[in-house]
C-alpha cells in the first residue's frame, strides 16, 4: 500500500501537524524599544530626567542613561503595561538587560517587576535580584533572572529600572541600560480536534504499512 518514499512523506506530514503545539512554546519578547534604537524614549515612561545617549552603548547606537546625583533622587525607566493578552498569570518571565555606570556613596541601581491589574493596582511586586546592582564604569554587564508573574496580569507587565541616590553627601548613580528584554511564553494555540485526528490518522496508516512489511 505504501512504498518507502510515501511512508517518509506521510510521517513528515503527521509530525509537522503535531508539532503545532510545540511551536507555541517559543518565548516572546514583550519589551518595546528595549535597545533605545529609536533614538529616544519611545515606549518608555521616564521620570527624573532619564535620557538616551550615544555614549558607549552595549550594542547598536543608543542606550538609556539615568544620572542621579547631589542628594535624594530617583531616575526611572518604565516599560509599562506590556504583553497584555500575551503574558500569562502565574507564568514564567525572564528579565534580561545590559547595564554599566558608576554608583558611589550610596548610589544604586534597582530593577523591579510589577504584574498589573486591569484598571490599576498590581497582583505582584518584585524587587529583582534581591537587592541593588552596581556598575563597573565603562564595562557592560548582563543581568538576567527568571521569575513568575502574579495571579492576574490583565493589565500587562511593567519593568522598572531605577537609578537612585539617598541623602548621603556626594552620592552618585550614573546608570546606563541597553538591550532590555522581557521574555514570556505566549498562550498556546489550540490545535483543532480535526487536525489532531488527521495527524494521528496519518501516523496510524504509517504504522499499519510498516507492520504489513514485516
Amino acid at each position: 500500500m505504501f512504498n518507502k518514499k510515501s511512508t517518509k512523506l506521510v510521517t513528515a506530514m503527521g509530525l509537522t501537524l503535531l508539532a503545532g503545539v510545540a511551536q507555541a512554546a517559543n518565548t516572546f519578547d514583550i519589551a518595546e524599544n528595549g535597545g533605545f534604537e529609536t533614538g529616544d524614549t519611545t515606549a518608555w515612561t521616564v521620570f527624573g530626567g532619564g535620557t538616551v545617549t550615544t555614549s558607549n552603548p552595549a550594542s547598536g547606537t543608543y542606550a538609556g542613561q539615568g544620572l542621579c546625583s547631589g542628594g535624594p533622587c530617583d531616575v526611572l525607566f518604565k516599560n509599562a503595561n506590556k504583553g497584555i493578552g500575551i503574558a500569562q498569570a502565574g507564568g514564567s518571565i525572564t528579565i534580561e538587560f545590559d547595564y554599566r555606570g558608576d554608583q558611589l556613596n550610596g548610589g544604586v541601581i534597582f530593577a523591579e517587576l510589577f504584574s498589573e491589574l486591569d484598571g490599576g493596582g498590581v497582583s505582584k511586586t518584585e524587587l529583582l535580584f534581591g537587592g541593588p546592582l552596581f556598575g563597573t564604569g565603562e564595562i557592560w554587564q548582563t543581568a538576567s533572572i527568571t521569575t513568575t508573574l502574579g495571579f492576574d496580569v490583565a493589565g500587562g507587565v511593567t519593568l522598572q529600572l531605577k537609578s537612585s541616590c539617598g541623602a548621603v553627601a556626594g552620592c552618585l548613580s550614573d546608570a546606563y541600560f541597553d538591550n532590555v528584554q522581557m521574555l514570556v511564553e505566549p498562550p498556546a494555540v489550540p490545535v483543532p480536534a480535526a487536525v489532531w485526528l488527521f495527524g494521528s490518522g496519518l501516523l496510524g496508516l504509517v504504522g499499519i504499512a510498516r507492520r504489513k512489511k514485516v
